[in-house]
């Protein structure tokens, strides 16, 4: 019994995680452009280019498809 609730859980937490893959790059409020922890990161690492290729559509269509892909694994 244990063991299937492991399993049922592990499914569950892999279909949240690609709902929010698909969802978060687009969503307005937190905006994706606006990620604190990106900007900081990339000074950190001294990789500017980081945070400008995060800002890109491409980079947003590149996440939901994984979300995607997540989902239909």
């Amino acid at each position: 019994m244990s063991a299937k609730l492991t399993i049922v859980f592990f499914i569950l937490i892999c279909f949240e995680i690609g709902v929010l893959l698909v969802i978060l790059p687009w969503v307005p409020s937190p905006s994706w452009n606006e990620n604190y922890l990106l900007v900081l990161a990339a000074d950190k690492v001294h990789w500017p280019w980081l945070a400008i290729a995060m800002k890109s559509g491409y980079v947003r269509g590149a996440v939901t498809g994984l979300g995607l892909l997540n989902i239909l694994l």
